[in-house]
């Protein structure tokens, strides 16, 4: 469920979304990906139920600011490719997030930011604004306090809510950053809350506003999620991936993901370190177009651990498709 307070054409990315390429007409590959993902950090403040960040024993750490500048300076070479900050770890968390936003942009890029919400301050988002951060994405959990407290184990409904107040005051009538909020919900929480009424009641403050299902399969071996699993029982369908025809992972140690719901960083889903590889050569090797047989083109999601449990590129795509 995906609405619009002035409708598609005004996201910033809408020119990605409306393009060939994007969700249709994917393959043959593009010569570079639509978006390159940053993780700046794998710090968070949270423990969600959802998230496979509880499973990870990956080490924790910022990314170098020098790598970053590497990055920006790659991906600039190439129009209409953008950046996202994003990854298993809050972006706002890094201590450099202010500075890394603006060289993005000084360097022209697009980009769109993922965040709990929760570090954000009338500082940073100063910066956001002088800067010219495309898309501010408040990532949200069920459709009203109770639930979202439920899922953000660790959150705080109340400080969330007086910070996307915040960003819409500061941001005044400016067009930038354009305000977007996503939830999931479980099954069990649509027939609690009416989703056109959190949709209608946010729309009044953020941009754009996006209701999609949450996903437990990543974390089905949790213990304290075992009991909800068959709550969250939705049938869909399993269909060939679509992400790993439009978008590479860097992950804040430098090393290139085509999958970003890998919390591990396994190895069966790197493709290289950056700057080792480049990004161009990451998306035109061997390993990832060996991938995209395999899961693009093909159907062996049970022969990759994350991917046997991913049903992010089937039915949910359609109901994206629909709204556009």
């Amino acid at each position: 469920m995906l609405s619009y307070l002035n409708g598609p054409q005004s996201d910033p990315f809408y020119y990605i979304y409306s393009s060939k390429g994007w969700l249709t007409d994917y393959d043959p590959v593009r010569e570079f990906p639509f978006w390159i993902n940053i993780e700046p950090t794998n710090y968070c403040q949270l423990s969600c139920l959802f998230c496979s960040r509880q499973l990870s024993k990956r080490p924790l750490g910022q990314m170098d600011f020098s790598l970053f500048q590497q990055i920006v300076d790659q991906v600039s070479k190439w129009e209409g490719s953008a950046l996202r900050f994003t990854g298993w770890g809050e972006p706002l968390m890094h201590p450099q997030i202010g500075a890394m936003v603006e060289a993005a942009k000084k360097n022209g890029l697009k980009l769109k930011l993922y965040t709990n919400g929760l570090a954000l301050n009338e500082e940073l988002m100063d910066i956001f604004i002088e800067a010219g951060l495309d898309d501010l994405q408040f990532s949200m959990q069920g459709l009203n306090q109770r639930q979202y407290l439920f899922n953000r184990v660790g959150s705080d409904y109340n400080k969330l809510k007086k910070n996307i107040f915040m960003a819409a005051k500061r941001r005044g009538g400016r067009a930038r950053p354009f305000l977007s909020l996503l939830t999931s919900v479980l099954e069990t929480e649509l027939s609690q809350v009416n989703p056109v009424e959190f949709t209608d009641y946010w729309l009044k403050t953020v941009d754009k506003v996006a209701v999609d299902l949450t996903n437990l399969k990543f974390v089905a071996q949790s213990q304290r999620v075992k009991p909800y699993l068959n709550q969250q029982s939705k049938a869909l369908n399993r269909g060939k991936c679509i992400d790993i025809f439009l978008a590479l992972e860097v992950k804040y140690d430098g090393s290139i993901q085509f999958c970003g719901q890998d919390s591990q960083a396994l190895h069966e889903h790197t493709i290289g370190s950056f700057p080792n590889i480049s990004l161009y050569q990451a998306w035109h090797s061997s390993k990832i177009n060996a991938q995209r047989d395999l899961v693009g083109r093909g159907e062996g999601h049970d022969k990759l651990k994350v991917c046997q449990n991913c049903y992010h590129n089937t039915d949910k795509y359609e109901l994206f498709k629909k709204s556009w």
